[in-house]
């Protein structure tokens, strides 16, 4: 493992001195120019922490005062107490949404024939299983349009369908860059 020029190498470090004493003493500039720096800083750190603080209790109250029309968190509903709002379980209707839906799964299709038959058998059980639990989901909401739960869980079962539809456009994308 030693050859000669680590030897030489080695030499040469040996020889070197232990300590190195500078010319002049350097401390006096070091101490001054960090004592410049200091200052300096105390306006920005406190402007930093003032913004942070700023930050973090406009978000607490915009948590604490949602008012985007939807309860974070189950209320109770009192029957005759004021204009009742009906629950739609059903997907939205908006034109844009039904159109992008729609391109998605036009891809979605396409780019599962570009799968292995063993993982294509799988995602399509998998998108089976999405949405029959839709279809038990709106089922109960029919009998319990109200529950937060079930809206909750329709919510999540879309949005998983959706999930499945982007992960298998997003995993094909290399093998399409691949055969161009």
């Amino acid at each position: 493992m030693n050859s000669p020029r680590h030897d030489s190498l080695n030499a040469a470090l040996a020889s070197l001195p232990l300590e190195f004493a500078p010319a002049r003493d350097l401390w006096p500039g070091i101490q001054q120019a960090t004592r410049g720096r200091m200052r300096h800083r105390w306006p920005v750190a406190m402007a930093a922490s003032v913004s942070l603080f700023t930050l973090v209790g406009t978000l607490s109250w915009s948590v604490w005062h949602h008012t985007d029309g939807e309860p974070m968190a189950a209320q109770p509903v009192i029957v005759g107490s004021g204009p009742q709002r009906l629950v739609s379980y059903e997907l939205p209707q908006d034109s844009a949404y039904q159109a992008a839906r729609g391109a998605l799964e036009r891809t979605f299709e396409e780019r599962l024939k570009l799968l292995a038959p063993a993982t294509r058998e799988r995602v399509q059980q998998d998108l089976a299983i999405i949405r029959k639990a839709n279809a038990d989901i709106q089922g109960a909401l029919r009998a319990d349009p109200a529950s937060p739960l079930l809206l909750q869980l329709m919510r999540s079962t879309c949005q998983q369908e959706i999930n499945l539809y982007t992960t298998v456009t997003h995993t094909t994308d290399t093998l399409l860059t691949r055969r161009t």
